[in-house]
C-alpha cells in the first residue's frame, strides 16, 4: 500500500512549480511503472481540470481514490503535500536568518518550471501525434490559434474542446 503513497511523497519533493510542471512528472512515474494505461491518465488528467484546486492534488487524490478508496485519497493528497509544507516551514523560520537573493532564485525556478512546463505539452502532443488522432490534432491548432489571436478566456476553450471531444467521439 505504501508504494503508491511514497511515490507521491517524492513527487511533492522534487516538484516546483506546479501546475503543469508537475503533470509530466506524475505521467513519467505512474506509467512508465504501471500504476495507470496512457489512457487512464488522459482520464485523470481531464478529471483533475475539471475539478477545483491544484491539478497535482487533484491527480494524487483521485489515483490515491482509484487504488484505495477514500483512505488512499486522503492519504496520497497528504504525502503529496508533506514535502512543499515543510519547505515553507522551514523557510518561513529561515528567512530571517539567512539573507537570500529572492531574484535569483525567483528568477531560476521560473526558468526550471518554463522547462517542465515546455517537455509536458511536448510529452503529450507527441501522444496525439503517434496516436495520429486527427480530429484531436486539429482541435488543438484551431483552440491554439483562437487562444493567441482573441482575448477569450481559456476556460471557455477548455468547456468547448471538452464538448467537442464528446460529440465527435
Amino acid at each position: 500500500m505504501m508504494d503508491i503513497f511514497l511515490i507521491f511523497l517524492y513527487i511533492g519533493a522534487i516538484s516546483f512549480g506546479g501546475g503543469w510542471a508537475v503533470v509530466g512528472l506524475i505521467k513519467d512515474i505512474l506509467v512508465s511503472q504501471n500504476y495507470l494505461t496512457f489512457n487512464e491518465f488522459k482520464e485523470i488528467l481531464t478529471a483533475a481540470q475539471l475539478t477545483p484546486g491544484p491539478i497535482a492534488v487533484n491527480m494524487a487524490t483521485y489515483v490515491g481514490y482509484k487504488y484505495y478508496g477514500l483512505l488512499g485519497a486522503i492519504l496520497n493528497t497528504f504525502f503529496l503535500l508533506i514535502p512543499p509544507i515543510m519547505l515553507g516551514v522551514t523557510y518561513h523560520f529561515l528567512k530571517k536568518s539567512i539573507k537570500l537573493e529572492k531574484v535569483a532564485l525567483i528568477n531560476s525556478l521560473a526558468l526550471g518550471t518554463a522547462v517542465l512546463v515546455f517537455i509536458t505539452l511536448y510529452s503529450l502532443g507527441f501522444q496525439l501525434i503517434i496516436n495520429f488522432d486527427l480530429k484531436a490534432i486539429i482541435i488543438v491548432f484551431i483552440i491554439f490559434a483562437l487562444l493567441v489571436k482573441t482575448k477569450i478566456d481559456p476556460i471557455f476553450f477548455i468547456v468547448v474542446s471538452g464538448l467537442i471531444g464528446i460529440l465527435i467521439s
